[in-house]
């Protein structure tokens, strides 16, 4: 998993729109100094997952359509960035790790992987912005 600005720039959107206002685009953009075309998309994303809203019409824009208490670094992380393994072999059915003859690596390799998990389902969105 490499979490990208992709992930931080969704953080950041989610930090402009926590006051429960509508923001438009290129508030959002300026606000967080965040790419506009990268904005749209990521957007776009957070739309689909249904974790922000849309307006249109001259007062349009987006606002949260969830509270940041009940959204995790985990949920936000996995909306932007998808697939959350670090390995390929975590994905898929990996042939050098049957279960017959387990592999240590991969072992710990998967260790890490629920650490990693877990670490990101424990703090909310809400938790990590600064007031």
């Amino acid at each position: 998993m490499l979490i990208t600005r992709r992930s931080d720039y969704a953080m950041r959107i989610c930090r402009v729109l926590r006051d429960g206002k509508v923001h438009n685009v290129r508030e959002i953009c300026d606000k967080e100094e965040i790419p506009r075309a990268f904005a749209y998309k990521i957007l776009r994303e957070l739309e689909m997952a249904d974790l922000v809203k849309s307006e249109r019409g001259n007062q349009g824009g987006y606002y949260l359509n969830k509270p940041l208490e009940d959204l995790t670094i985990y949920d936000v992380v996995s909306i932007t960035e998808g697939d959350l393994s670090i390995i390929h072999c975590m994905k898929e059915e990996c042939n050098r790790n049957p279960e017959s003859m387990p592999c240590k690596v991969h072992k710990e390799i998967e260790r890490i992987q629920n650490l990693l998990e877990k670490e990101l389902k424990k703090k909310t969105i809400a938790d990590i912005m600064d007031e």
